[in-house]
C-alpha cells in the first residue's frame, strides 16, 4: 500500500519539477510513512511513498525491469502476484524482488497494455516506459484505489489524493460548479469530473494512456450480469462459498499481520467465519461501540468474535463531531458528504494501534443485494402491476412490509400514499430519486438557478443496463454509489492512520459469478442478499443472520438539533462564509431553522452544505509554493 505521485512532458522537465514532485509526496505521507523515493529520466519522473507490507526488506518503489527501461509505481496490492511471479520466471524474466509490484512491469513487457487483465487486486498503477516515452495510469476494476490527474501545458501530472496535485501553484483553485451540483446531488462528486476545474479522477476499470498528445482512456472491464447461468442452488452455494474462501485466503497474504473490522454485521461476520478457517491463529478483530444504543452493534460483534475464538479488541466511544471534522476535511480533499466516515475514521485509528492490514466487508450489499431500496424497486414494479382500484391498498400492505416509505421528508403523507405516489414515476426517476439528497427542485432553490444535468451520471448508467431492474439498479450502485461514496470513504478513513483495508466481498471472479445468477437469488420481495444469507447461515447461526440491519450511521439529525446546528450557523452563515459564492445562504439558513424547529428534517442537506463550506475554507485558500 503506497501514494503514488509523478510528473510526464513533452519536452522536458523543469529544473522546479523533481522539487515538485517531492512535494506531492510528501503530502501523502500519511499513505506509506515508511518510505519516499522516485526514478524516471529528463521527460518523466514518477514516486511513491511506502507503507510496507509485502517483501519488507527489497520492495521498494518505483521499480524496474532489468535493464531500467520500465518503471512502476503502485497504491494498493496485487493478490495474485504469487502466481504471476512463478508464470513470469517461467517465461525468462529475472525479477529481483518477491513483491508484488515488480510483477508489473514484466507484465507489461510480455502483454502490453493488456497487463492490467492479469491483476486480481486494488490497485492505481502509474508506469512510464522510456523508450516509448509513454505513461500508462490505471485503476482496478472496482475503484478501490483512487487516482486523480491533470494535463496542461504539455505536462500530465497525477497523485493518489487531490491534494498532491495542489502542491503545484500553477493549478488554478476555481470550483467546477457542475461537480458542485453533482455534490449536492449524491454526497460526492462522480468521476471523471473533480472539484476543481482541470483536475480529473480516472474512472475505476480504466487505462489513460499518454505519449504527449491527447491522452487515450478506455475501459478495460465491464461487470457483466447478462446471460445468466442457471444451475442448483446448493451448486451455486458451493461454488459461492469456494469462491468467497479463494478471495479471502488471497487477501491474508501478507509479510505483517491482518486484522479485521468486525461490525457484527452478515458480511463481516461471514469474512471473519473464512479467515478463521484459513488461519492458524486466532483472528484480530476491531469493532467500536457507541454510547447510543441505537447505534451500536457492539455486543453481536462481541458474540461473532467469541464464537470464532478471535483476539478481539472493543471500544466504546462517543463520537465528537465537532474535534473530527478538521481531520475529516484534510484527507478528503473533495467535498465528501457521507457522515459515516466519522465512525469509520475512529475504527481505523483503533485498528492501526495494533495493525497494518485489516480486511472489512465491504461490498456484501452491492454484490449480493442488501439494500431495502432493492426490494423497494422490486415492489413497486409490482404494485404497478395491479388493478389501479387496488393500488392504493396494495400500497399501503406494502409500506408494512417494507417498514417505511420509499422517500423521507415528504410532509403529511402516509407511507402508502408515498409509495403511489412514488409509482408514478418512470423506474430512472425513481432510481435517481431514492439516491438524492437534494432533489431537482432543491438544488435550484439552493444553487440560485445555476443547475446543469448533474442526474446525467445516474442517468446514463441506467440507460445502459440490461433488462432486469434489479441487475440494473445493482449495476448502477457498482458503478456509482460504491467506488465515489463506500470505497471513497474507506480509503481515505484507513489511510489516514497508514492502515490498509482489504474487501474480500468485492473480488472480481465472485463479483462475476454472483452477477451471473438470476436476480431472484440476490433479491425478493421479502428478502435481500438471498444467496449469501443461506452461506452465512451455514457458517454463523440463523439468529445472528437474520436479525436486523443497523449500517453504520450517526445521529446527525440531532447533532444539528445542537453542536452541530451552532457551528453551522457560525461557518455557513458567517459574513465570511465561502458558501456564499456558490449558494443562496437565506435558503442554507431556512433549513437549518425548520430542521431545528422540527417543521422539516434536512440533517443530511445542512451536513453537505457544512461539509462543503469547511472544504473550501481549508482548500481553496491555501496558496502552496513548490
Amino acid at each position: 500500500m503506497c501514494g503514488i505521485a509523478g510528473i510526464a512532458t513533452v519536452d522536458g522537465l523543469g529544473r522546479d519539477e523533481p522539487a515538485l514532485v517531492d512535494e506531492m509526496l510528501v503530502s501523502l505521507a500519511h499513505r506509506g510513512p515508511d518510505d519516499q523515493w522516485r526514478a524516471g529520466d529528463d521527460r518523466a519522473l514518477i514516486g511513491a511513498r511506502r507503507l510496507s507490507i509485502i517483501d519488507l526488506e527489497t520492495g521498494r518503489q518505483p521499480i524496474s525491469n532489468e535493464d531500467g527501461t520500465i518503471w512502476a509505481t503502485q497504491n494498493g496490492e496485487i493478490y495474485n502476484y504469487v502466481e504471476l511471479r512463478a508464470d513470469l520466471v517461467a517465461r525468462g524474466h529475472q525479477l529481483r524482488t518477491s513483491g508484488d509490484t515488480e510483477v508489473i512491469v514484466h507484465l507489461y513487457e510480455e502483454h502490453g497494455d493488456a497487463f492490467v487483465d492479469h491483476l486480481r487486486g486494488m490497485f492505481a498503477i502509474a508506469l512510464w516506459d522510456a523508450r516509448r516515452r509513454r505513461l500508462v495510469l490505471t485503476r482496478d476494476r472496482v475503484g478501490k484505489k483512487p487516482l486523480y490527474w491533470r494535463l496542461a501545458d504539455g505536462r500530465l501530472s497525477y497523485g493518489s489524493e487531490l491534494k498532491a496535485l495542489m502542491r503545484d501553484p500553477r493549478l488554478p483553485r476555481r470550483v467546477d460548479e457542475e461537480a458542485l451540483e453533482a455534490f449536492f446531488l449524491y454526497q460526492y462528486v462522480p468521476a471523471p469530473r473533480t472539484i476543481l476545474q482541470g483536475v480529473q479522477k480516472l474512472p475505476p476499470a480504466s487505462i489513460l494512456t499518454w505519449d504527449g498528445g491527447e491522452p487515450v482512456i478506455r475501459r478495460y472491464w465491464t461487470l457483466a450480469y447478462q446471460p445468466k447461468r442457471e444451475m442448483p442452488a446448493a451448486e451455486q452455494r458451493e461454488r459461492c462459498l469456494e469462491l468467497m474462501r479463494e478471495s479471502v485466503r488471497l487477501r491474508m497474504r501478507s509479510d505483517v499481520p491482518v486484522g479485521l473490522f468486525l461490525s457484527g454485521g452478515m458480511d463481516s461476520s461471514t469474512v471473519l467465519a473464512l479467515m478463521a478457517e484459513a488461519s492458524s491463529q486466532p483472528v484480530r478483530t476491531f469493532t467500536i461501540g457507541f454510547d447510543d444504543p441505537a447505534y451500536n452493534e457492539a455486543g453481536y460483534a462481541r458474540i461473532i468474535a467469541n464464537r470464532f475464538g478471535a483476539d478481539h479488541t472493543e471500544e466504546i466511544v462517543r463520537l465528537d463531531a465537532l474535534a473530527m471534522l478538521p481531520q475529516v476535511v484534510d484527507h478528503y480533499d473533495e467535498p465528501f458528504g457521507d457522515s459515516s466516515a466519522l465512525p469509520t475514521f475512529r475504527v481505523s485509528q483503533l485498528a492501526a494501534r495494533e495493525v497494518k492490514v485489516v480486511l472489512n466487508g465491504d461490498g456484501g450489499d452491492e454484490t449480493f443485494g442488501g439494500y431495502d431500496r432493492y426490494r423497494l424497486h422490486l415492489g413497486t414494479g409490482r404494485l404497478l402491476a395491479l388493478p389501479p382500484a387496488v393500488r392504493a391498498t396494495a400500497a399501503k400492505l406494502a409500506a408494512r412490509v417494507m417498514r417505511r416509505g420509499p422517500v423521507q421528508g415528504a410532509g403529511r403523507m402516509s407511507r402508502g400514499e408515498r409509495w403511489v405516489e412514488f409509482a408514478s414515476l418512470g423506474p430512472v426517476d425513481r432510481y435517481v430519486r431514492v439516491m438524492s439528497i437534494f432533489d431537482a427542485r432543491q438544488r435550484d432553490e439552493l444553487l440560485g438557478g445555476r443547475t446543469t444535468d448533474a442526474e446525467r451520471f445516474l442517468r446514463d448508467i441506467l440507460a445502459a443496463g440490461g433488462p432486469d431492474e434489479t441487475d440494473r439498479i445493482l449495476r448502477a450502485d457498482v458503478l456509482s454509489y460504491l467506488p465515489e461514496d463506500l470505497l471513497v470513504k474507506m480509503d481515505r478513513a484507513s489511510m489516514a492512520s497508514s492502515l490498509e483495508a482489504r474487501a474480500p466481498l468485492l473480488d472480481h471472479h465472485l463479483m462475476e459469478f454472483v452477477a451471473g445468477l438470476p436476480a431472484r437469488r440476490k433479491v425478493t420481495l421479502r428478502r435481500t442478499k438471498v444467496l449469501l444469507r443461506e452461506i452465512a447461515t451455514e457458517l454463523l447461526s440463523r439468529e445472528l443472520v437474520e436479525r436486523r440491519k443497523m449500517g453504520f450511521g450517526v445521529p446527525i439529525d440531532e447533532w444539528f438539533r445542537t453542536d452541530l446546528g451552532d457551528r453551522y450557523r457560525e461557518a455557513v452563515l458567517s459574513p465570511d462564509s465561502r458558501s456564499r459564492d456558490y449558494i443562496d445562504i437565506d435558503v442554507a439558513a431556512r433549513l437549518l431553522d425548520e430542521h431545528r424547529s422540527g417543521i422539516g428534517s434536512h440533517a443530511h442537506r445542512l451536513w453537505l452544505i457544512l461539509m462543503f463550506e469547511l472544504w473550501a475554507r481549508r482548500w481553496l485558500s491555501e496558496r502552496p509554493t513548490a
